[in-house]
């Protein structure tokens, strides 16, 4: 499949395991469990399927709990999580992966990601560390824990590294993509070398390219925000869109009724933000525990 038509379209990852064509980011900062669970079984009475967690999110009890009470069943559903900075390397990565099925409450995870390439403080031995985790993440993978495995934030000059040693490939690369700020190129190294890409922050500084989408939106009778998902989908990028207001997380899949043409899918790559900063993996470390939030 090239264009996703509806909201039950799939891509076929290259393990063969089907994933959403678009998914529901789940982290929000400072809120409640019980808004927490509200959210997510909303998400789930309206379509969304795919949902996007990590254990740094501290919201995988919550995440759980919504998706059992929600009445569809497991094999319907697909979850994503993530290993955090802090707890790379092999043993570790085991122990958060049991921690995180715990807290969610399932016997396995659809996709497992490393959340991000360099962690704090290991500025020259992240690629040691990397395939500690992923070696772990294999292990899993064959246990049948882990139904595929990928990476988060990595570039290039990271993937190389580990698919030269990787045992099993990679499948997918979740990556900040959205209007204003195209990562074209990593994006077609990925999909050259058969790796999926999932866009997070899909709409971040829609309102700052918004004038630039006024006639799209005009043709199609669209908001910016769903042009951009739109645009993501046609990229063949899995956009997982994240908001808890009913309306919004409603209007973020109602993108399937109009398709952009090939010249309009140029003119909105090409739209350039140099207005907003961005968490480069190659600069910035996190240098914090995720155990400074509680879980919800």
């Amino acid at each position: 499949m090239t264009v996703p038509r509806s909201l039950t379209d799939t891509y076929t990852l290259n393990n063969g395991v089907k994933i959403p064509c678009i998914g529901y980011g789940t982290y929000q900062f400072k809120v409640t469990h019980e808004v927490s669970v509200d959210r997510n079984k909303h998400a789930t009475q309206i379509g969304y399927r795919l949902f996007d967690t990590a254990s740094f999110y501290m919201n995988e009890q919550g995440l759980g709990k919504a998706l059992r009470a929600s009445g569809v069943p497991r094999e319907e559903l697909f979850i994503v999580s993530k290993v955090w900075n802090a707890e790379q390397g092999y043993e570790s990565t085991l122990a958060v992966i049991d921690e995180s099925l715990e807290d969610l409450g399932f016997d396995y995870i659809d996709l497992y990601l490393i959340h991000w390439p360099i962690p704090h403080g290991h500025d020259d031995d992240w690629q040691k560390l990397n395939l500690e985790t992923w070696r772990a993440m294999e292990k899993y993978y064959r246990e049948g824990k882990l139904r595929a495995i990928g990476v988060s934030n990595f570039l290039e000059n990271h993937l190389q590294p580990l698919m030269a040693e990787a045992e099993i490939p990679i499948m997918v690369n979740e990556l900040e993509m959205n209007v204003g700020y195209y990562q074209s190129e990593i994006h077609k190294f990925c999909t050259s070398n058969d790796i999926r890409v999932i866009s997070y922050s899909p709409m971040s500084g829609i309102d700052t390219v918004a004038p630039q989408l006024q006639d799209l939106c005009q043709k199609y009778g669209k908001t910016p925000a769903q042009i951009s998902l739109r645009w993501n989908t046609q990229l063949g990028m899995i956009p997982i869109p994240r908001s808890y207001n009913y309306g919004r997380m409603q209007e973020n899949i109602d993108i399937f009724d109009f398709e952009l043409t090939a010249e309009e899918l140029d003119y909105i790559s090409s739209i350039y933000d140099d207005t907003r900063s961005h968490n480069h993996p190659d600069t910035y470390r996190f240098p914090y525990e995720r155990h400074f939030k509680t879980k919800i």
